[in-house]
């Protein structure tokens, strides 16, 4: 089996439908020089992946070490198929308070403003991660792997699905109301997570699910809707960085540099 493969063809094809819907039907204007914003991102996460490829074991990795000396929690029991399913909401629950964790800590949200600091959302925000993030986020899915026994499997899906849900919640796409309120049930919609980025720091607290609203819900950090309506919400921090340090490179440097917000933390 091709992981690499199975993930480019994912993650180009969630790509290209969210970024094509946002343009059709887009939840709010958007911006003339939004496509500043859209390369910074992009650019930013050729830059991950490239370290990436550089960092000595990958989840998928430790799930076949794990699975091939019956290492973990799971390991210890025969579940069958349900084997795969608990392992994917597992790590669902891990990412949650992983996402939590980084808001509640002051230098791990200094790392985490980064990408709060967009001051518009699109498809191609939720690509927008801080270098080390993205390294420190990689070795606590390998831990979590590790200690749990998640399958190979689960974590191929895992891998799959969270990235294509994270471009599609921060998707600039307007969903009808009545599919909204179906698809919300059991989705993080784009709806839900811009009142995540909201600069209002209740809000900003709220919706840490990057897949599904059950864990806010469970953990009462769940938020149905903001204190303004979608097309006027207010994204971003309070206050925003010079522009420089939103776009690429400057936002590798973005949460080592003293400004007001960088001191505080949500």
């Amino acid at each position: 089996m091709n992981i690499s493969l199975i993930r480019s063809i994912s993650f180009v094809g969630v790509f290209i439908f969210c970024m094509t819907l946002q343009l059709i039907i887009p939840s709010r204007k958007f911006k003339k020089d939004r496509w500043k914003y859209m390369v910074s991102n992009v650019v930013l996460v050729a830059f991950n992946n490239f370290i990436l490829i550089l960092m000595p074991i990958i989840p998928i990795e430790a799930a076949v070490y794990a699975n091939d000396l019956n290492l973990g929690l799971m390991h210890q029991f025969d579940i069958g198929v349900l084997e795969v399913v608990a392992g994917f909401f597992l790590l669902d629950i891990v990412i949650y308070f992983q996402h939590r964790i980084f808001h509640k800590v002051p230098v791990l949200w200094r790392l985490h403003s980064m990408h709060h600091i967009d001051p518009m959302l699109d498809t191609t925000s939720g690509l927008r991660f801080h270098p080390i993030e993205i390294i420190l986020s990689n070795f606590i899915k390998i831990s979590s792997i590790l200690v749990l026994g998640i399958s190979p499997v689960a974590v191929i899906i895992f891998e799959v699905v969270l990235n294509g849900l994270s471009m599609f919640n921060h998707s600039n796409l307007h969903i009808p109301k009545p599919l909204e309120v179906i698809l919300n049930k059991v989705l993080i919609t784009p709806a839900l997570h811009t009142i995540h980025h909201s600069k209002i720091m209740e809000e900003t607290m709220s919706n840490y699910g990057f897949s599904v609203p059950w864990w806010d819900k469970v953990f009462g950090t769940f938020c149905a809707m903001g204190k303004f309506p979608q097309e006027k919400i207010h994204i971003g921090t309070v206050p925003m960085p010079e522009e420089k340090y939103s776009l690429f490179p400057g936002m590798l440097v973005q949460p080592f540099i003293s400004y007001k917000n960088n001191e505080s933390f949500h």
